[in-house]
């Protein structure tokens, strides 16, 4: 009984901590360090072949300004990992003006395949 009892107990405290990977790490410091940088280009370029297809760098340069407001929030005071969703990582991004909800999905090359921010809502 004592047996199945721990091996119920390391299996749910195994499963039940999440925690962010290494290659999301990077990445998400890469994305704020670019971010910071006004550089829409580099952040183009952690994208996926497929994704760039869907979000050409024109319109990742018109998203950036548009939808989220890069310029109007400022530079990324901290990106806060959350909890992972399938194999993508939602994560709150804290900026000098403003707090955004955002969904970070690698692929295998650990380059960005999706790329969701949303105002948080208060």
């Amino acid at each position: 009984m004592k047996k199945i009892l721990l091996i119920l107990v390391f299996l749910v405290s195994s499963i039940g901590i999440a925690q962010e990977k290494d290659n999301y790490k990077k990445a998400v410091a890469s994305f704020q360090n670019h971010f910071n940088n006004g550089d829409v280009t580099s952040i183009f370029n952690m994208f996926d072949d497929n994704f760039k297809q869907v979000l050409t760098l024109e319109k990742a340069k018109a998203y950036f300004k548009d939808e989220v407001s890069m310029d109007a929030l400022g530079r990324i005071k901290t990106i806060e990992y959350k909890d992972t969703v399938r194999t993508g990582n939602n994560y709150t991004i804290t900026f000098e003006k403003g707090v955004y909800n955002a969904y970070f999905f690698l692929g295998t090359d650990n380059k960005f395949e999706f790329i969701q921010l949303n105002s948080a809502k208060k």
